[in-house]
């Protein structure tokens, strides 16, 4: 039987796709720039850092290719 501890200070770590979708949509409809992603997220956990640039990324063409009509109508 193995025997793990619980370390209340160990970080969580942010490694898959999804989570780093939802953690960066979280932040940013909170106000935070996707340039302070990275920063905000490694203070409280461990990132794949190379996927979460993916994810910036891809998040950023998705809303770029968006007709100004729907970015004004979320806005609204």
């Amino acid at each position: 039987m193995t025997h793990h501890s619980f370390d209340p200070d160990m970080k969580r770590r942010l490694t898959e796709r999804a989570q780093l979708i939802v953690a960066a949509d979280f932040l940013i409809s909170k106000g935070f720039a996707a340039d302070d992603l990275p920063e905000q997220l490694a203070r409280f956990y461990y990132v794949d850092i190379d996927l979460l640039n993916e994810v910036l990324s891809t998040r950023a063409m998705r809303h770029q290719r968006q007709p100004a009509e729907f970015i004004w109508k979320k806005v609204a």
